[in-house]
């Protein structure tokens, strides 16, 4: 990730091929030239852009329970970036396709033993972890994996079918260099002290202990220490790049064929799941644009559950 600093990093090849190409100070100080610039700039592309927002409508691009205003918003704020054009349309067909390969590798039994410590880890981990930032595939993808596995000795994913993909939220950051590199030293950190912790708990689980309020509090400390660490140049802070994240919904139905590891019944539930997934791109120039998962959150309704 420290590429980043430089130019956006390549990631995985799935995400990429599919999504690439979619297309304050507390002295209060008058607003410069360039702001007017910006500002006239900003209005010209979302009046140039209009006939978009009725193509996006026609696409279902927004959630079918949003306010017009709401859609007309989030149009508004894709035309942030200044010199890259994203297209929602695109950008929904590669989030989907990321979502189909998300969803199958957590259903894998290679990636659920690996995710459990069972197993070495398998190419398909090696695939997610190039698609999600390293935080999110450590605290948020590996658990929900290995939690899918819990309580069965088998499970299959039979059928995965889409019935919505919507955009639900536009974001669009200008962050100095100075700040990619705190940024990029507490990823760093944070990933140690997940590495850290995993082997702490592996270890007390062997021998029967607890962790102590001690262990902590040095853990914290520690973690302190290596964020007042970051080197900043002097010139850190004048050059800006902006970063977009994109907020999708996703809508599936998910049948899935378990065999339980208690009485080895087979058991098919069928789910309504809605996914949220937040993707990341630094936007500063067409050729950044390199999409990775930033955040996921699952959320199931059970539809029916049968017993063979």
């Amino acid at each position: 990730m420290c590429k980043m600093l430089r130019q956006i990093p390549r990631r995985s090849l799935q995400l990429t091929r599919r999504v690439q190409h979619f297309s304050s100070s507390p002295d209060a100080q008058p607003p410069s030239r360039n702001f007017y610039d910006d500002l006239s700039q900003y209005v010209k592309r979302v009046l140039d852009r209009s006939d978009q927002l009725k193509r996006y409508e026609e696409h279902n691009v927004f959630p079918p329970n949003n306010w017009a205003f709401r859609n007309y918003y989030l149009y508004a704020q894709l035309q942030l970036p200044s010199k890259t054009e994203i297209d929602a349309v695109e950008f929904l067909d590669g989030a989907k396709f990321a979502c189909d390969r998300v969803i199958r590798a957590m259903h894998s039994p290679e990636l659920m033993d690996f995710a459990s410590d069972k197993a070495p880890k398998p190419p398909i981990a090696d695939e997610m972890e190039q698609m999600f930032e390293p935080t999110c595939y450590q605290a948020q993808f590996l658990p929900r994996a290995k939690r899918l596995g819990l309580g069965v000795s088998s499970l299959e994913l039979k059928e995965l079918d889409f019935t919505g993909v919507y955009l639900s939220g536009v974001k669009l950051e200008r962050v100095t260099r100075a700040m990619l590199k705190a940024e990029e030293k507490l990823r760093a950190v944070a990933l140690q002290a997940i590495a850290e912790q995993k082997q702490t708990m592996k270890q007390m689980r062997t021998v029967g202990e607890k962790q102590n309020t001690a262990e902590l509090l040095s853990l914290l400390s520690s973690v302190q220490e290596k964020l007042e660490s970051v080197e900043v140049e002097p010139n850190d802070d004048s050059e800006t790049f902006e970063r977009l994240q994109l907020s999708t919904l996703i809508r599936t139905t998910q049948t899935v064929e378990v065999v339980s590891e208690k009485t080895a019944e087979r058991i098919t539930v069928k789910s309504d799941v809605k996914t949220m997934m937040c993707f990341e791109s630094f936007v500063t120039d067409p050729q950044d644009v390199d999409w990775q998962i930033m955040k996921m959150n699952q959320f199931g309704r059970v539809v029916s559950h049968t017993k063979d």
